[in-house]
C-alpha cells in the first residue's frame, strides 16, 4: 500500500458534466475552469469532463496548457491570464484562447508579428479589482480594433467577488458590467460568460450570459446555498438574509438545488505505527495534547507536506466505519490519530471522501474548498479509477 495517495474517479466526473448540462440546458458553451491543475485532480480530469459534455476548458498558465494538450489535443481552452508577448509562439503551437485584461496587453498582442489568427476574450473588470477593462469607451475601442485585425472577438467576460447571498456586490457587478459593455452589442459576441458555480446554483440565468464557467461545481461539489435548518441561531441567519434582500432588493436566491453531482476525489494512506500511550504522556510537538487516559495512537505518514495544513481544528479521519480524532500538531509528514482497539495495522485510512466530506476536511484544517482539493492533489500520488 501507497503511503498516501488521492483517488480520483473519472467516471463521477464525467457524469457531474452531463448532470450539470441536463440541469442547465439553456447555455451554448460550458467552461471548466481547470487552472490548479484541475483543482488538484490532475489533467486527465480534462477527457472526463469533455466526455461529459464541457466544450470549453480555462488555465492560467501555459504550463498548465500545454500539460492539457497532452491529454485533449483539440478541446477549446481560453488561457485566462495575460499572455507574454514574448509567449505568443507557444500560445500559437498550443492553440489557445487569449484572456485580454486592459488595452496595454490587447495592443502588444495585436502589435505582435504573428500570422496566427487568435480567438480572443476581453475580461471586463466589473468590481472585482483584479485583471480586466473598466473603462466603456475603451471596451468598445477594443472591440473596433480587434475588428480590423487578424484576429476575432470570441468572447467577454467578467468574475463575481460573492455569491450575492446577503450582500449587494453580485447585482452590482451585473449592472456594472452591462454599464460597461453598454456601447457594444452583446447579441453580436458568440461567448458571454460571467460567472462562477455558485452563481450558477444560486441565482437564475443572467439575461445576457450565454455562456457559464465553473470551477468546484464540475468536481462534484455543490456549492450553492443550502436550508439553515431548525434552531434559533439558524432563524436568525434566514432573518439576516431577509433583512439584507429587502435592502438591497437583491437578486432571487435559490436554495437547496437539486443536482447529481459526486466529488471525484478520495484522499487515502495507511498507518505506520499503533503505538499506546500512557495518562499524562503527551503528543507531538510542542507537548501540545495530554493523554488523559490509557490510549492507542494510530501514527500516520502524512502532514502538511502532503497538503493537508499544518492546524488542526477537531479534525477527523474515517477508519472502517467509524470517525477518529486526529491529535496534537501537524507535522511535516506525519500525524497522530486517537483510534480503540479494533484498528488494525493494516487498515487503510480516509482523509477525505466517504465520511469525511471536503467541508469537514477544510473546516478542520482551516483551508479553503478549492485550495484544500489542489494542496492534497499536488502532494501525493494519483489513481485513476
Amino acid at each position: 500500500m501507497l503511503d498516501s495517495y488521492v483517488q480520483i474517479d473519472l467516471t463521477k466526473l464525467k457524469n457531474n458534466a452531463s448532470a450539470i448540462i441536463k440541469k442547465y440546458p439553456e447555455y451554448k458553451n460550458y467552461i471548466a475552469v481547470v487552472k490548479g491543475d484541475a483543482y488538484g485532480h490532475g489533467m486527465s480530469a480534462v477527457k472526463a469532463l469533455y466526455d461529459g459534455g464541457i466544450n470549453y476548458f480555462a488555465v492560467s498558465s501555459l504550463e498548465e496548457a500545454r500539460a492539457l494538450r497532452e491529454i485533449c489535443s483539440d478541446v477549446p481552452v481560453l488561457y485566462l491570464e495575460p499572455v507574454s508577448v514574448d509567449r505568443l509562439e507557444e500560445a500559437k503551437e498550443l492553440d489557445l484562447t487569449l484572456g485580454i485584461c486592459d488595452m496595454t496587453h490587447l495592443k502588444s498582442v495585436l502589435g505582435a508579428k504573428t500570422e496566427h489568427s487568435f480567438n480572443l476574450h476581453l475580461q471586463v473588470d466589473a468590481g472585482f479589482n483584479r485583471l480586466g477593462f473598466n473603462d466603456k469607451e475603451e471596451i468598445s475601442l477594443a472591440q473596433k480594433m480587434i475588428k480590423e485585425s487578424q484576429h476575432q472577438l470570441q468572447g467577454i467576460y467578467q468574475h463575481f467577488a460573492t455569491a450575492g447571498i446577503f450582500d449587494p456586490h453580485y447585482d452590482n457587478q451585473i449592472r456594472r458590467f452591462k454599464e460597461l459593455t453598454s456601447l457594444i452589442d452583446l447579441s453580436e459576441i458568440p461567448m458571454v460568460h460571467l460567472g462562477s458555480g455558485v452563481a450558477l446554483l444560486a441565482h437564475p440565468k443572467i439575461d445576457v450570459a450565454n455562456t457559464t464557467r465553473m470551477g468546484l461545481l464540475v468536481y462534484g461539489y455543490n456549492v450553492g446555498p443550502q436550508s439553515y435548518g431548525g434552531g434559533i441561531k439558524n432563524k436568525i441567519r434566514e432573518m439576516r438574509d431577509k433583512y439584507y434582500q429587502k435592502k438591497y432588493n437583491l437578486t432571487q436566491t435559490i436554495k437547496d438545488v437539486e443536482i447529481e453531482l459526486s466529488p471525484a476525489m478520495e484522499y487515502k494512506c495507511r498507518i505506520l505505527q499503533l503505538k499506546r500511550v500512557k495518562a499524562g504522556e503527551f503528543v507531538g510537538y510542542n507537548a501540545s495534547y495530554k493523554a488523559e487516559s490509557d490510549i492507542t495512537l494510530a501514527v500516520l505518514p502524512v502532514g502538511y507536506n502532503n497538503g493537508i495544513g499544518h492546524a488542526n481544528f477537531s479534525r477527523c479521519v474515517q477508519i472502517g466505519e467509524k470517525l477518529y480524532p486526529v491529535v496534537g500538531e501537524i507535522g511535516m509528514n506525519m500525524c497522530a490519530v486517537k483510534v480503540d482497539e479494533s484498528v488494525k495495522i493494516t487498515d487503510e485510512v480516509t482523509l477525505l471522501g466517504k465520511k469525511i466530506t471536503l467541508g469537514m476536511f477544510c473546516r478542520g484544517a482551516n483551508l479553503g474548498l478549492a485550495e484544500a482539493l489542489v494542496s492534497i492533489g499536488k502532494n501525493n500520488e494519483r489513481i485513476y479509477i
